[in-house]
């Protein structure tokens, strides 16, 4: 999950909506990489580096290229001007990375959106409802039950995810543990180091 607020400024209602654009092509990878990179550098691995110097297109391009069908499991958010303002990614069964299903290993039956972020400057136009009402269509046209999605605590966009009728999927304590470990070693603390809810809550929304 990541920080899409959810209001509306009258600026951002005078322009032109985004349009969204699938299948994911070549083309798009460098905005899309740019955008993914804008969302992660605000996040710390191991507190201390920028996440978005974790991934490059080298290794961007090879993951669709082991992994084909993640093209049409995409969407790219197109401005009037042609440019690339947001991205959204989801994933199913056999469409993962070895360090992707480390993160979260997708089940029989689920679509997981891994990743989902809006440039500055198009947030709170509305876009991340479309992205995700995007994300519910696509994901009962590959028959899937359940659209899954993995929110930090503490990101106001779970708030947009509630309202679009995702509800938190209960876990272990022991899980809740591990995703607390996890969490701060690839993003450090995004949402404040005295942050008490610091963790990852895993959403789902049933499609049946």
């Amino acid at each position: 999950g990541v920080p899409v607020a959810t209001g509306s400024s009258p600026s951002a209602l005078d322009e032109p909506h985004p349009r969204l654009e699938t299948p994911l092509t070549s083309e798009r990878f460098p905005a899309v990489i740019a955008i993914q990179k804008q969302f992660l550098n605000s996040k710390r691995c191991l507190c201390l580096i920028p996440c978005g110097m974790c991934e490059g297109m080298d290794e961007f391009a090879e993951r669709h290229r082991q992994h084909p069908e993640r093209l049409g499991m995409a969407a790219v958010a197109v401005g009037a001007d042609g440019q690339a303002v947001g991205f959204v990614q989801m994933s199913m069964v056999g469409m993962q990375s070895f360090d992707e299903r480390l993160f979260h290993k997708v089940g029989p039956g689920e679509a997981y959106i891994e990743s989902m972020a809006v440039l500055d400057g198009n947030r709170g136009t509305g876009l991340g409802k479309e992205m995700l009402s995007w994300c519910e269509k696509r994901a009962r046209e590959q028959g899937a039950a359940v659209l899954t999605l993995g929110v930090i605590n503490g990101n106001p966009a779970q708030r947009l995810y509630e309202r679009f009728g995702f509800v938190a999927t209960p876990r272990s304590p022991c899980a809740q543990m591990v995703s607390c470990c996890c969490l701060t070693v690839l993003f450090g603390r995004p949402y404040g180091c005295c942050d008490a809810a610091v963790g990852v809550t895993l959403m789902h929304k049933p499609l049946a």
